[in-house]
């Protein structure tokens, strides 16, 4: 591109940024260009004989029915009437001209830019009537007669300006309501975007919390364990703190990978953050209840009836309930606690069940406690439309079960949401007595 063809382009930019910041002006320049063009075409139509010559008082109307014009987008109506009752008195005075550029442009302006769309008709069809009414007696009769096509050349310009008025005001409606509907679509986007970053970051704190909790109670168990039995038996205090340093990698291993997806602001904002967060399955139970053991939580494992495929969403929901709970038994069930982890496969549900010898609703009292744990649990057992039961056993100890369904009905439709944590809890009912968790 020619430095010459830059400099009119600058030199156009700078012409518009001109206008745009000088409406007034540009109006007052518009209207005084319609004034000359008037008053040159009123002298070029006069007839000698036949027309008024134009004096004084016929350019002040010219100058009057221009200036009716500089309010036409502001009050489009009002201005019509004002020109109106300029255009009545200049065709009254005889001098020859329609003024018709002025004229259709006041009638153009009233059909494209009144708001009030039943008070611009009645101004549009009563000035348009006044006019034609007043030209037919004045400037359309002359000695040889009635000019008829004059008179259906005014009518004709008439209705063309006001038909082109609104054709131009539907197409500007329908370019704002697709701008409008565009930004609210916009809008929604950022939102939902937004709400399932939210939920998502949601979702891997409650999974940081399970793995945290679950890690550091292991480990606490195990180094007050090893350090009763460091003098009396230190081949197994080392054990134990081999079993500490183990379990203390790989909570913070899985601590730091969610961590790294929480500061990756693009996965967030791509949705990707449930492909790449942590996500257990029934397979790493066995590994969890190794740890309790190694811990010194005896724990039974049993799985009952067939067993059948799951989603990945459920299986993370079930490992996370059966984590919370031999967690809980870890920090209050005390040292001579055991636990049973039971999985009983039925043909409409999956009954989870947790229970403990340990100390139950009394270590719940003076405990300080977020209700973290519990909290989660409800929230991933209501994803599947589940129930959620907790609370002290008549006999001792304390109890978790979940029955969730297995129906395709339930678990076909929360499947995604369940995995991905964006879903809306279903309300299910929910017995929460007992041990703070």
């Amino acid at each position: 591109m020619t430095v010459g063809a830059d400099s009119l382009i600058q030199a156009a930019n700078r012409a518009q940024q001109w206008a745009r910041d000088r409406p007034f002006w540009l109006e007052c320049g518009f209207v005084l260009i319609l004034f000359v063009v008037e008053v040159a075409d009123a002298f070029a139509s006069g007839e000698p004989g036949v027309a008024r010559d134009l004096d004084v008082l016929g350019v002040g109307l010219i100058a009057l029915a221009a200036a009716t014009l500089l309010r036409r987008r502001q009050n489009p109506a009002a201005s019509l009437v004002a020109l109106t009752v300029v255009l009545v008195g200049f065709y009254f005075r005889d001098y020859g001209s329609f003024l018709s550029v002025i004229g259709l442009i006041g009638f153009y302006s009233t059909a494209a830019n009144s708001d009030n769309r039943r008070r611009a008709w009645v101004v549009l069809i009563g000035a348009a009537a006044g006019l034609t009414t007043v030209a037919s007696v004045t400037l359309l009769e002359d000695p040889d007669g009635f000019d008829y096509s004059g008179g259906a050349s005014m009518t004709t310009s008439i209705c063309l300006a006001m038909f082109v008025g609104v054709v131009m005001r539907n197409r500007e409606q329908i370019f704002m309501k697709a701008e409008a509907r565009a930004e609210r679509a916009e809008a929604e986007r950022l939102v939902a975007t937004e709400r399932a970053v939210t939920e998502e970051r949601l979702r891997i704190a409650r999974e940081m919390h399970d793995v945290v909790a679950h890690g550091m109670s292991v480990i606490s168990v195990q180094a007050a364990a090893a350090q009763e039995i460091a003098g009396t038996d230190p081949d197994r205090a080392v054990e134990l703190m081999k079993s500490i340093e183990t379990t203390g990698r790989e909570a913070l291993n899985e601590m730091r990978r969610m961590l790294g997806v929480l500061r990756n602001r693009d996965a967030a904002a791509d949705g990707e953050l449930g492909a790449r967060a942590p996500q257990p399955s029934l397979a790493d139970l066995e590994a969890t209840i190794a740890h309790c053991r190694e811990a010194g939580l005896e724990t039974e494992f049993a799985v009952i009836g067939d067993e059948r495929p799951l989603s990945a969403g459920l299986e993370l929901t079930v490992f996370r309930i059966v984590q919370e709970a031999l967690t809980n038994v870890l920090k209050h069930g005390g040292k001579m606690a055991t636990a049973s982890v039971e999985l009983s496969y039925q043909p409409t549900a999956l009954l989870v069940t947790v229970t403990d010898t340990g100390r139950g609703l009394i270590a719940g009292f003076g405990e300080p406690s977020s209700g973290n744990g519990l909290h989660g649990m409800r929230e991933r057992v209501e994803l599947y439309d589940g129930q959620l039961t907790t609370g002290p056993q008549l006999g001792g100890g304390y109890a978790v079960k979940a029955v969730i369904p297995l129906d395709n009905s339930s678990s076909r439709l929360r499947v995604v949401s369940a995995a991905s944590g964006t879903a809306a809890p279903v309300s299910a009912e929910s017995v929460t007595t007992g041990r703070a968790q």
